[in-house]
């Protein structure tokens, strides 16, 4: 599962500690880690360079087609 998400660009509206961004921005996942069968959290890269780890589950979207 942690593996199909590298390399995919998602929505991050951010939030109450990094700030709210209307519109949300795309990320690109770089590796997602955590217990079980998914990721819990997932290091990504911003449009500018800057790389952060967040949570996957509360916090990115997949973009509309």
């Amino acid at each position: 599962m942690a593996n199909s998400m590298i390399g995919r660009t998602y929505l991050d509206p951010g939030d109450r500690l990094s700030g709210h961004r209307t519109p949300p921005e795309p990320v690109t996942v770089l590796v997602g880690w955590g217990p079980g069968g998914g990721p819990r959290n997932v290091l990504v890269q911003r449009p500018d360079g800057t790389r952060e780890v967040i949570p996957f589950q509360r916090r990115l979207r997949r973009p509309n087609p």
